[in-house]
């Protein structure tokens, strides 16, 4: 099983992202599962992504079939109910160890396998409570094992929840305010790789008089109505993290010292990435990925308190 488990802190690796720096923070056993989890979906969002959408349009219509149907199974994979799917065998094996032995329950796994349906069906995304739907799966997904994981307790097979509340509501907003911060710094490579990664409602596009075809060009340009959209984006994140906040507050208390630490390193990334967004767009967006790398060395030490 150490090999297994190796095996998906590689793919996790591979991605980079502030969480992972995040969950190296947590004891070993909630690593474990974490690093099988993550593994588990960054391999099929990175299908879908990598994969699928920024293939041209013959092939994305040849596939199609094929791709919904590699979701399925991997959800059935996800579940336990099926071994046979696109996911490794190492990864199936680190998610038999970890979270079929829980009461994580179907919720992430449906959330974030309905959301790359959306994605392979290239469903329009027209207004804002579609990316809200959407980002239940995308986004809220990985942040309510994570919050899962910063709560549950040891049980005989692996670990239960018996919080006052269950995961998602303490990840929810926290998941959509991390995700639009994201939208915020990856915009211009998304918009670059492909139209079909950027995922920003059709209404606030147009609400900023721009067209998701021409947005490279814009954001080349410095358009100053990408700084629109920007500000939109912004107000919209805002709202989240106070609703975040105050979910967070109710839910310290009631997890460990070194639990907290993670959570509070994490969203003090965000929160510090999100206010230098807040003057000038494309500045902040330059200045995003080595102030991201100064923030994980800052508020996430490789050593935390036991």
């Amino acid at each position: 099983m150490v090999e297994d488990f190796a095996f998906c802190r590689e793919i996790a690796r591979r991605a980079n992202a502030n969480l992972l720096h995040a969950a190296r923070l947590l004891p070993g056993p909630r690593q474990d599962f974490f690093f099988a989890t993550y593994a588990a979906m960054r391999l099929i969002d990175d299908a879908v992504d990598d994969g699928f959408l920024c293939r041209p349009s013959e092939d994305r219509e040849h596939e199609r079939g094929a791709m919904l149907a590699d979701i399925d199974n991997w959800q059935g994979q996800c579940l336990g109910r099926t071994e046979e799917g696109p996911l490794p065998a190492q990864v199936y094996r680190a998610l038999r160890k970890t979270a079929h032995c829980s009461d994580l329950g179907e919720t992430p796994w449906t959330g974030l396998a309905d959301a790359m349906r959306r994605d392979v069906r290239e469903q329009p995304m027209p207004d804002w409570e579609d990316f809200l739907g959407y980002a239940a799966g995308a986004t809220v997904a990985p942040a309510t094992i994570f919050i899962y994981l910063l709560g549950a307790k040891p049980a005989e097979r692996g670990f239960s929840w018996d919080l006052p509340e269950p995961p998602v509501h303490y990840a929810a907003d926290l998941g959509i305010f991390c995700y639009l911060v994201h939208i915020l710094r990856d915009l211009a490579k998304d918009a670059e790789r492909s139209e079909r990664l950027v995922t920003v409602p059709d209404c606030l596009i147009e609400n900023a008089g721009l067209q998701k075809t021409g947005l490279t060009d814009a954001i080349r340009s410095r358009d100053p109505r990408v700084g629109s959209l920007a500000a939109d984006l912004r107000q919209r994140a805002s709202s989240h993290l106070e609703a975040g906040r105050v979910a967070l507050r109710a839910l310290k208390p009631l997890i460990g010292r070194r639990e907290q630490l993670a959570l509070s390193g994490l969203i003090g990334i965000y929160e510090t990435l999100f206010d230098r967004f807040s003057a000038d767009y494309f500045t902040g967006m330059a200045d995003a990925p080595a102030l991201e790398v100064a923030l994980r060395k800052k508020l996430l030490p490789s050593q935390a308190p036991s």
